[in-house]
């Protein structure tokens, strides 16, 4: 399982579209300016206030990267390779999932740093207490595990709805679901991108340990029926 998702990531190394994402830390630098310049002072007064937009992006887009890289694998049948290789599909799947997982962290934990490190003289400016060392390094840890799962959770969709097209648009109207969700039920800190907002406040209205228990029960719900599709799935 370790060499499959080494080589999955291989794989993701040596294609130039995949460092595009890269362009999403420019845009966490910019949203994190943004939400400091337009929020009403009095609705910032904490570190993170400045910074829970920009991350919900950075979690959008792992996802919808993973889904649309996986989902492409199934609209050109490339991922008949990978099962011919390796003739259980079970171990080639989860590699997948593996991968985007390890694509999520990083990317969460550029982010996370590079958020931390532009609203930092911002809150200082408008006397925000900063967070202590170890608040700081926690929530810095926190969201990159999250923004992890995010990317095994996009790779999962992926799986279940192959064609990046489609993978990236059921992605993005989620969030517009959620939306009406969370107005109409009260439930968008539980939802899953509410999740990256309460993960990265370090709880709030959700304690920490039940918002990670709650995303990684969506992502492993996830995976595990994209494994079940994908097992069954003709690619002739």
């Amino acid at each position: 399982m370790i060499a499959l998702t080494r080589a999955e990531l291989m794989k993701l190394r040596t294609v130039r579209s995949t460092w595009a994402v890269l362009l999403v830390l420019p845009v966490v630098a910019f949203v994190s300016l943004l939400d400091a310049a337009l929020d009403p002072v009095e609705d910032n007064t904490s570190v993170v206030d400045f910074m829970d937009v920009s991350l919900v992006v950075v979690g959008v887009v792992v996802a919808a990267l993973a889904a649309a890289v996986v989902g492409s694998e199934f609209v050109r049948r490339t991922v008949g390779l990978d099962y011919l290789a390796v003739p259980r599909r079970f171990p080639v799947l989860g590699a997948k999932v593996s991968a985007f997982a390890c694509v999520g962290a990083v990317l969460g934990l550029l982010s996370a740093l590079l958020a931390t490190a532009v609203v930092t003289p911002i809150a200082i400016g408008r006397e925000v207490v900063l967070d202590g060392p170890g608040d700081a390094v926690l929530r810095i840890l926190a969201v990159t595990a999250a923004i992890a799962v995010l990317g095994a959770l996009g790779a999962a969709i992926g799986v279940l709805m192959p064609h990046p097209a489609v993978a990236v648009g059921a992605i993005i109207g989620w969030q517009f679901v959620e939306m009406l969700l969370g107005f109409a039920f009260g439930i968008g800190d539980y939802l899953p991108i509410g999740l990256i907002t309460t993960v990265a406040q370090l709880g709030g209205t959700v304690a920490l340990p039940v918002a990670f228990g709650v995303l990684f029960l969506y992502a492993g719900s996830a995976v595990g029926v994209a494994l079940l599709v994908a097992w069954r799935r003709d690619l002739t």
